[in-house]
């Protein structure tokens, strides 16, 4: 993970100056006439370095400190912005394993996907065809099967059963685990200086998550206070976060027969932490919209509806495609129709998978799901993604390491029983 980061090192000291964006020249201005260090306890009583409504003292303080240390040399800003998203894979790689309860590989599996969409590694991927990944897949985990001495069932290649179905869904789920894992680029951000917001807001709220459920497995006051105080730092650098205080609450009701009364405790330090910087918010930055917000508000809901279930199931953006090209027959002369069509039959694969990991495949939705819902309703900006990628990756390799689990599965005799005790690992609580 460490070396895919390094790979992207160079673009740290390769960005262009900072005053070529204007977002960054006017937050360069700001904090000059603040004066620098000395009046960085403006932002904890106002309204951040853009003046446009936003209560961020964190994200502020922050690039102002970048300010302080390397004055307006890109490099130094830039490279703070590569730390975090360092940072965030690391939180996710022990986030991954205490939220759905698999082995720490697992972690560090979904931190790689993540290292490779955050340094850009993906652009290198995705020219070569989803096809080809699936199958560079299945191959080597057949060569794995067979070199490992996996019992293999003679007959799998002499009748045709059930388990030809599952290997199809299998290939379902993997075709669009890779499909949707591989898209994702997130490199510019180490360079756009504005993003520091969400990439502070991301990184502490991931860790933030990982101190909750520590407090909730050990019973332990420090780490529910050390995740207090790291979920007050990401309120406190971005609105977006607010959104995990009732994942959060989900999580702890969820697992209430395991964390006792933790449980309840954990669900209201998440939500007064959100309640006290929403007080804030409003004893000092004005509650009237700025034109800045006003602009930023998409101007109907059809559009934050389409672009929220869209990202969330991928198959509902093939809606206005269908809808205009109806039922011409001609159309079906072209390739595009055929490949949305095999598309959706592949989709099966992916909601077998929900259905049999459920439990998984539920936290990882609901923190996509509930991080990108306000986002949705405003006009797309690419930091706006950051915090809920996270449960998109998460959801992306679960989808994998259900193609795989599966596959392997229906390689070997008893396909059928290590199918149902691979099922019933699943976590209880959703």
């Amino acid at each position: 993970m460490l070396l895919i980061h390094l790979w992207a090192l160079p673009r740290v000291f390769n960005a262009p100056p900072l005053r070529l964006d204007s977002d960054t020249a006017a937050m360069l201005d700001a904090i000059q006439a603040s004066g620098g260090l000395a009046g960085v306890g403006r932002w904890f009583r106002g309204d951040w370095l853009l003046e446009n409504g936003f209560y961020r003292p964190i994200s502020s303080a922050s690039l102002t400190l970048d300010y302080a240390l390397y004055g307006e040399a890109a490099w130094g800003f830039c490279f703070t912005n590569w730390l975090l998203l360092l940072t965030i894979a690391l939180g996710v790689a022990v986030l991954t394993p205490r939220l759905l309860n698999v082995a720490p590989a697992w972690g560090w599996g979904v931190a790689v996907a993540l290292s490779a969409q955050y340094t850009g590694l993906t652009r290198l991927l995705t020219p070569y065809s989803t096809w080809g990944w699936v199958l560079i897949v299945l191959v080597g985990i057949s060569l794995w099967a067979w070199r490992s001495g996996v019992r293999l069932d003679p007959d799998l290649w002499e009748q045709f059963d059930t388990r030809w179905l599952w290997i199809a869904l299998a290939g379902g789920a993997l075709f669009w685990g890779f499909d949707r894992l591989l898209t994702a680029d997130y490199v510019r951000l180490i360079e756009w200086v504005p993003s520091r917001t969400a990439l502070l807001g991301t990184a502490f709220g991931v860790w933030a998550a990982v101190c909750f459920l520590r407090a909730g497995e050990e019973g332990s006051w420090r780490w529910l206070g050390l995740g207090g105080l790291l979920y007050l730092l990401a309120l406190g650098s971005y609105e977006q976060p607010i959104m995990l205080a009732p994942f959060i609450t989900a999580t702890a009701i969820a697992r209430r027969t395991l964390w006792k009364e933790n449980a309840f405790t954990i669900a209201g330090t998440a939500l007064a932490c959100a309640l006290l910087i929403a007080m804030l918010r409003l004893s000092f930055v004005t509650t009237e919209p700025t034109r800045y917000q006003q602009q930023q508000l998409r101007s109907s809901l059809s559009g934050p509806v389409l672009t929220y279930f869209s990202d969330l199931f991928p198959p509902v953006s093939q809606w206005g495609y269908w809808r205009t090209v109806g039922l011409e027959p001609t159309v079906w002369l072209l390739k595009d129709p055929w490949d949305r069509l095999v598309g959706l039959l592949l989709y099966a694969g992916v909601v077998v998978a929900f259905y049999r990991w459920r439990g998984r495949f539920g936290y990882a939705l609901g923190w996509h799901a509930l991080t990108l819902l306000p986002m949705a309703f405003l006009h797309p900006f690419e930091h706006y993604w950051v915090l809920p990628q996270v449960g998109k990756t998460l959801t992306d390799c679960l989808l994998i390491g259900w193609g795989i689990h599966t596959f392997v599965a229906c390689l070997q005799a008893e396909w059928g029983k290590i199918l149902h005790d691979g099922n019933r690992a699943d976590p209880a609580g959703v």
